[in-house]
């Protein structure tokens, strides 16, 4: 069988699919990853086919227009539309040439659902984490591509079969309902150091706060904010970022400052802080840790708070977390003390556990769409 993915071009929502894609192409069905350009070499890391459309840069593809200050959301899921716009004409060149039987795509993805609609293949969405509101996507795709994209799948009466990776205690309970699957943990390639099997101190706090709040202006400071805050004598500190992009007086309070794999860093820790995003948030599941989260942007809120409705650890938003105070601090103290916290998150991972690994999952998602 011929399945083409075509995540949207960003690691989170890459990431995620590769547990099921490698499922699949581990069965001997052939899989090709479709992506722009500039984000092939991420493909090919993960060990996938990947077949290369325009934009050759994203910023070809960008509309200045497109870009709300105040609306993070909105001008993400705008950018993600008009990537998939520039890719039209490439995919439909493959889709022609190969013809697929199957297409997979994330939750913010434009560009598959509108080859499925076209070319009239049946199409799965793959969720990466909890279930994301519809409307900023319908918006988007409204703005980029017009009316016509209430008939493509997932977006108007045409369904797509969704994956789901989320323990169902913390899925919205609003999710529609579709294929479970355990949520597995990839993070790229990586050399797992062998010291973090070892401990200095009775008790690890993982520090990350991904990519895309590491590059924003207070990302400094709410790391300095974060390393106060998890600050104590029988407490060791890991940081999970590039060196280069810690300042060495922050990097000197730290255990380790490097590239992790969240995935299999989590295990051995006690709380993982981070800014919510879904990677970290379901690799934090699955590994039954309790968090600290500080959200911004995107679904990290959303995400947030719904672990805090499970038990399963604080929110304390960037900008209170940035004004000082000690509510960081408090809510680090909370977490790290109260066994109820860990409890919570050992549930999460069991429900995790319990589910189906990705190869029955994807024969699932094969029967459900008519494997051929």
């Amino acid at each position: 069988m011929r399945i083409m993915a075509t995540p949207s071009p960003a690691i989170g929502h890459f990431f995620p699919l590769v547990p099921v894609l490698w499922a699949l192409r581990s069965a001997g069905h052939d899989v090709r990853v479709v992506v722009p350009a500039f984000f092939v070499s991420t493909v090919l890391q993960a060990g996938l086919p990947a077949v290369a459309t325009a934009p050759a840069a994203e910023e070809q593809a960008l509309d200045a227009r497109d870009d709300i200050d105040d609306d993070h959301t909105t001008g993400t899921y705008r950018r993600l539309a008009r990537i998939a716009d520039a890719m039209a004409g490439d995919v439909d060149r493959i889709v022609g040439g190969w013809r697929p039987h199957l297409v997979i795509s994330d939750p913010m993805d434009f560009a598959g659902r509108r080859a499925a609609a076209d070319h009239g293949l049946p199409h799965a969405e793959h969720w990466i984490g909890g279930f994301l509101p519809t409307r900023p996507r319908a918006s988007a795709a409204q703005h980029v591509f017009g009316a016509r994209h209430t008939q493509w799948p997932g977006m108007g009466p045409v369904a797509s079969t969704v994956i789901d990776p989320c323990p169902p205690g913390f899925q919205d309970p609003a999710a529609p309902s579709g294929i479970r699957t355990r949520y597995v943990p990839y993070n790229g390639p990586s050399a797992v150091p062998a010291w973090l099997t070892d401990r200095d101190r009775p008790r690890r706090v993982l520090i990350t706060l991904g990519t895309i709040v590491s590059q924003a202006p207070d990302a400094h400071r709410l790391l300095e904010q974060t390393l106060d805050a998890t600050a104590g004598p029988d407490v060791e500190v890991v940081v999970a970022a590039r060196p280069g992009t810690v300042p060495e007086d922050l990097a000197k309070r730290a255990r380790a400052v490097r590239w992790l794999p969240v995935g299999l860093a989590a295990r051995s820790c006690d709380l993982i802080v981070h800014h919510g995003g879904s990677g970290t948030m379901m690799a934090a599941l699955a590994s039954g840790v309790p968090q600290v989260v500080c959200p911004s942007v995107l679904d990290q809120t959303d995400n947030a708070r719904r672990l805090e409705a499970v038990g399963a650890g604080r929110m304390v938003p960037v900008p209170t977390a940035l004004a000082g105070g000690g509510e960081l601090g408090r809510a680090v103290e909370e977490v790290l003390g109260d066994p109820g916290y860990a409890k919570a998150a050992a549930v999460l991972r069991d429900e995790n556990d319990a589910a189906q690994p990705p190869d029955r999952a994807a024969a699932e998602l094969l029967r459900t769409t008519g494997e051929r």
